[in-house]
């Protein structure tokens, strides 16, 4: 049998939580499991008997073992935690209760805290009787005046126990039985717990008095003393020395919970609440709002509103107002507003009538002042924008003041306030138009409808004006500003239907308030004023603020008002034709960047509430300015025009895309045959800009999309339609050549358009449409890419019918011997279009051009081109084919690759250098895509040419510069253009390529002796490295270091000295101890960069002042990094320097140069 004398007696002696659980744990054990003959309970009870008073331990007159005596009861406590709630017999329970109960009354010291940890334990029990809590909270006040005695913990355990007992449904209703609506109860607590401070115990406290009064039917008499117990906390917060965990906003929110609880208070509640409001200045800030925001939870809490609250509306509205109208602190005018709106809710019928009445009255007189308008129109919307029915009562009345004073304002900032009022009432509206109302309300609302039609010509048609005179004022441009919201939500609003209309379907949102000629009218006022942002105009102070209003109220306006967006189309390019026909190119260039970029914003940049609208606008605008872009392109405008052209298209193309994705659209949808040539069917006038000729009947483009599309829908439409507008500017940038000087086969080359054109406009514009292409490729799935074979795209240009893309690779491989029909593409100047289309394909589509023989081709070409233009490109091709496929498993193309390779040798070659130069920097190119995704050991030749490029006695100074590119960012080697990119490639380019030519750089490898090959070693390491993560070459880092400092002592200002100097300052930040050595000498090396005197023709101002702000990045560095005596010696040097630095012809070096002086100037 247990012996649980012997547990008790270790568990008061141990001093071990996890000891004390276990034995805890034991007793519970055997409790549950012991014959019910052994009486188990008891003998569990008697246990702590010798701690107990008259336990017959104690001597007479000698002192208690109060610790010894908690510790035994707590023994009791936790063995209960580990009980399981059916356990225990009814009987059981009740000694249980007894025992705990009695230590209420007769130990005071030691057996509280444990006595109510146990009866909380108890209450949740199966066998626990409801009538037992009435017992216990009996008990508990029998500590009279012990209670505030008890420490606060105790005090919380107590709190939390009779929390317990009144939230148990079966002691709640018992308690309320037994003592009726006098709640004798609660009166005894009051009289335990009225002299509570502790901050964690009211929190408990207060939630208990709330129970009481929210859940128990008690007299008014037992309210107000409940309330006479709270009521003093109230204002409340924590002293600021306070440690415990709750926040001064918890308790007062505890606090408001109270004064909220039961309707009932009313009476005494909003009088005292607003008494300690209307004390004036001697309310701090703080207390104003928590006075606010309980009497707002008053009124959102309280039930039966027409007794409680509307007999106190007026009081409140009273005193409240001046909050608002000589309120200049805004959480407390904001926190005024709210208690109003709060208040404006919970009124109906009459009551609701007499406070909107009171509330247009009091403040109607105030809109005719400049002072107190806005204060006005504030306490106005707080009041109408509450509910319909506050909404219907007040609008009109308001409206036809606002309009009154409009006529005969005192001062511009007082139509501004004027017009800010009008504008909020309409957004109100617009609001409230669609929230559910009774069949009466919305008769009501329908009711007031004609007050708003007439506004636009009343009251906002002059103020709109006034943005777009060409003469305005800064005061007329601010009114303007104040106007263009209220105009835009105008057209936004919607006819009030009855709730019999609205259910059959006829709120469809092409119903509008007003007139369609007044929707247009705003919106042709709103566009002249963005007219104005154009070139021509002169730029005014509160401009710029004016125009981008305009723009978003024309934006939303555009969305209700679809039909309103075709003639701002048609006028803006009536300007720009206008301009374009004028000759001044700049003007013009300006005028359809604003224009253009205005068009893509209104009309794609946010999708109508109908999807289908949106593709209008989409198309609507796309053919307009396509149409202007051929036509520019016919009459040989300049090239600039033609590329702010495509940049508009392009930015409307964009927008549109991201409408379309903000809602979510589902991405995946199949693609049928021939979709370009279903395209071109379906939308004649964009095929008949392309100069095609449609044989076909061609249906309306509407009849693709049906009305109700979805997003989804409509976003597989519009790529499509967006490809077939790659396609159609593709077609019109080149042209078939039957029979190519170098292959003798049909290619392409660039059109007619460009004759005449310098190269450097050409390719821009040409890189605006590839761009374009490249955009749209990007946006297909892979599934999608494949469905539509977009690897054709990029070797076809879109003129498929001329140029045949191959099936299947040629059975022979001579075409990579004697040269490829291909050349065209990869090195001539129509390289660009297929560049674009090659940076979006997926590597499944990639590696279908090697499939049919076509990469290799142009990897072969590429190879071989001559310098010219598009060269840089066809380096990017290069990079993009090895890259996104596993070139060096293609056996016939590495073979190639490695015959090319051997003969480039300076010792095997008598050809040109420059020729020379070229194909070590294809291979260059081909190494850099592959890297990135880890190339085979088929590609050691390559890396080989790589390692010992910059051994070459001609080539390898330019050639160890080159290098970088392997390693350099690129936009074709990212992961958002489909990229191969291992997490790692960057260490392992570090140990095949960097580490074996820093051995060389530093003389480690014999066969290295020449110092000029030493140099262009280093020039590639340094060149690479600053591209690396310093852990990556952390190991190497003293020997980069002393390469750095070598390279940058021996260089003039360059590429070679900025990388230097970008590997110093990463070292010194990385790792400042490396660097502890060398001070001395980087010193000297950055003041002589930052001192260079360039000579006067020196064109090369950039990588001058990159140079010189890096060498000042790190000498403003060195006081922050090192102990001043090792800076000290130098320092008299460095700041003469660096103030005559702060003069430097380059901005950024100057600014560099005042930090660098500031952090010299404080060493000591």
């Amino acid at each position: 049998m247990a012996d649980f004398r012997q547990w008790a007696l270790e568990f008061v002696l141990a001093d071990n939580e996890g000891q004390q659980t276990a034995i805890a744990k034991k007793a519970a054990n055997e409790i549950q499991t012991a014959a019910a003959n052994t009486n188990p309970v008891a003998r569990w009870v008697e246990a702590v008997q010798p701690w107990m008073p008259g336990g017959g331990n104690e001597a007479e007159n000698e002192t208690p073992d109060w610790t010894a005596r908690a510790k035994a009861l707590e023994f009791l406590s936790r063995t209960l935690d580990f009980l399981s709630n059916d356990i225990l017999k009814p009987s059981q329970v009740k000694l249980l209760v007894s025992f705990f109960g009695a230590m209420f009354e007769v130990d005071h010291k030691a057996g509280i805290m444990p006595s109510a940890s146990a009866l909380s334990r108890i209450v949740a029990m199966k066998s626990f009787q409801r009538h037992m809590g009435h017992d216990i909270i009996q008990k508990v006040c029998s500590l009279k005046d012990d209670f505030p005695r008890q420490v606060s913990k105790t005090r919380l355990e107590i709190y939390e126990l009779i929390r317990l007992l009144m939230t148990t449904p079966g002691v709640a209703s018992d308690l309320q039985n037994t003592h009726g609506s006098s709640a004798g109860f609660m009166l005894d607590l009051i009289q335990l717990c009225r002299s509570e401070r502790d901050p964690e115990c009211l929190m408990m406290w207060f939630d208990i008095l709330r129970l009481f009064m929210s859940e128990y039917t008690v007299s008014q008499d037992v309210l107000e003393e409940v309330y006479g117990v709270f009521k003093p906390y109230f204002p409340i917060s924590l002293p600021r020395a306070s440690q415990v965990a709750i926040t001064p906003e918890e308790l007062k929110l505890q606090l408001r919970k109270c004064f909220s609880a039961n309707h009932l208070l009313a009476d005494k509640v909003f009088p005292f609440l607003l008494g300690k409001l209307d004390q004036g200045d001697a309310v701090t800030v703080n207390v104003k709002l928590d006075i606010l925001k309980t009497m707002q939870a008053c009124l959102d809490e309280y039930s039966h509103p027409q007794k409680a609250i509307a007999p106190y509306a007026n009081q409140i509205w009273g005193s409240l107002k001046y909050e608002v109208r000589n309120g200049e602190i805004e959480d407390t005018i904001w926190g005024t507003l709210e208690v109003l709106k709060s208040l404006t809710r919970r009124l109906a019928g009459d009551s609701l009538r007499d406070y909107t009445l009171s509330v247009t009255r009091d403040c109607v007189p105030d809109l005719a002042t400049t002072m107190y308008a806005s204060s006005a129109g504030r306490l106005m919307v707080s009041v109408l924008s509450s509910k319909p029915s506050a909404f219907v009562l007040m609008a009109a009345p308001v409206i036809t003041h606002i309009k009154e004073n409009l006529r005969h304002p005192k001062a511009p900032v007082h139509t501004q306030d004027l017009l800010k009022v009008l504008h909020i009432i309409l957004e109100t509206r617009f609001l409230l138009v669609d929230t559910n109302m009774a069949a009466e309300d919305r008769e009501d609302f329908a009711a007031i409808d004609g007050f708003f039609k007439s506004l636009y010509q009343d009251t906002f048609k002059n103020p709109v004006s006034l943005g777009s005179k060409p003469d305005a004022s800064y005061d007329d441009i601010k009114v303007a500003t104040q106007a263009v919201p209220g105009a835009g939500v105008l057209v936004c609003q919607r006819p009030s239907k009855s709730l019999d209309l609205s259910n059959n379907g006829a709120s469809d949102i092409s119903q509008r308030l007003l007139p369609e000629s007044t929707c247009s009218e705003i919106c042709s006022s709103l566009f002249a004023i963005l007219k104005k942002s154009g070139p021509g105009y002169p730029r005014s102070s509160g401009g710029d603020e004016l125009i981008n209003d305009a723009a978003q109220a024309l934006q939303r306006a555009i969305r209700y008002f679809p039909r309103g967006f075709d003639g701002l189309v048609d006028e803006s390019l009536s300007i720009i034709r206008s301009s374009r026909q004028n000759g001044n190119v700049p003007d013009t260039v300006e005028t359809i960047k604003t224009l253009g970029g205005l068009v893509a914003y209104l009309g794609s940049s946010e999708l109508p509430f109908t999807p289908r609208d949106g593709f209008d606008h989409f198309i609507y605008s796309i053919r307009a300015f396509l149409s202007e872009l051929f036509d520019s392109l016919e009459s040989k405008s300049d090239p600039e025009i033609w590329c702010a052209l495509v940049a508009t298209i392009q930015s409307t193309i964009r927008y549109f895309n991201d409408a379309c994705l903000a809602k979510n659209p589902d991405k995946e949808f199949s693609i049928e045959d021939e979709p370009l040539q279903k395209i071109g069917s379906a939308y004649p006038a964009l095929s008949l800009l392309g100069g095609e000729t449609v044989t076909e009947s061609s249906p309306e483009y509407h009849s693709q999309v049906p009305q109700s599309a979805s997003v989804a829908e409509i976003r597989s439409e519009f790529l499509l339609v967006t490809l077939f507008i790659a396609r159609q500017l593709y077609r019109r940038a080149t042209k078939v050549v039957d029979t190519h000087p170098q292959t003798g086969k049909q290619a392409l080359s660039l059109s007619d358009d460009f004759a005449n054109v310098d190269e450097v406009s050409g390719h821009q514009y040409l890189h605006l449409i590839s761009t374009l292409a490249g955009f749209v490729i990007h946006e297909f799935s892979e599934t999608q890419q494949t469905s539509l074979k977009a690897e054709s795209f990029a070797i076809s240009l879109f003129r498929d019918e001329s140029i045949r893309v191959p099936q299947t690779a040629p059975e022979t491989q001579s075409s990579l011997e004697n040269g490829s029909s291909w050349s065209w593409l990869a090195s001539e100047a129509p390289n660009v279009l297929a560049f674009g289309i090659l940076q979006a394909l997926q590597p499944s589509a990639v590696s279908r051009l090697f499939d049919i023989g076509v990469a290799q081709e142009l990897i072969l070409s590429g190879f071989a081109a001559d310098t010219n233009f598009s060269r840089p490109v066809t380096l990017s091709i290069l990079t993009i084919l090895a890259n996104k496929f596993k070139v060096e498993t293609v056996p016939s193309l590495i073979t190639a690759l490695e015959q090319r390779s051997s003969s480039l040798s300076p010792a095997s070659t008598s050809g040109n250098d420059d020729s020379r130069l070229e194909q070590i920097t294809s291979i260059y190119a081909l190494v850099a895509g592959m890297v990135r995704r880890y190339s085979g050991k088929e590609a050691k030749t390559l890396l080989d040419v790589v390692k010992e490029s910059p051994k070459d006695p001609k080539l390898g100074t330019e050639l160890a510069r080159r290098l970088e590119m392997i390693v350099a960012p690129q936009q074709p080697l990212t992961k958002e253009c489909y990229a191969i990119v291992k997490p790692l490639w960057t260490q392992k380019v570090y140990f095949q390529l960097v580490s074996p030519m820093l051995q060389a750089a530093t003389g480690k490898e014999t066969e290295v002796q020449d110092q000029q090959v030493k140099a262009n070693y280093s020039t590639a390491v340094l060149l690479m490295v600053k591209h690396m993560n310093f852990p990556i070459y952390e190991a190497d880092a003293d020997s980069i270091l002393r390469i750095s400092i070598a390279v940058a002592q021996n260089s003039g200002i360059g590429p070679e000295t900025k990388a230097a100097l970008d590997v110093i300052k990463n070292t010194l930040a990385e790792a400042p101890e490396k660097g502890k050595g060398h001070i001395r000498s980087i010193i000297k090396i950055c003041s002589s960069v930052f001192s260079h005197k360039p000579s006067p023709a020196s064109a090369d101002v950039e990588t001058e002042g990159a140079c010189g702000k890096l060498a000042l990045e790190i000498v403003g560095s060195l006081p922050q990094t090192y102990d001043s005596q090792h800076l000290i010696p130098h320092a008299p040097q460095v700041q003469r320097q660096l103030t005559l630095v702060c003069g430097h012809r380059v901005r950024e070096v100057r600014k560099t140069a005042r930090l660098a002086r500031a952090a010299w100037a404080d060493l000591k």
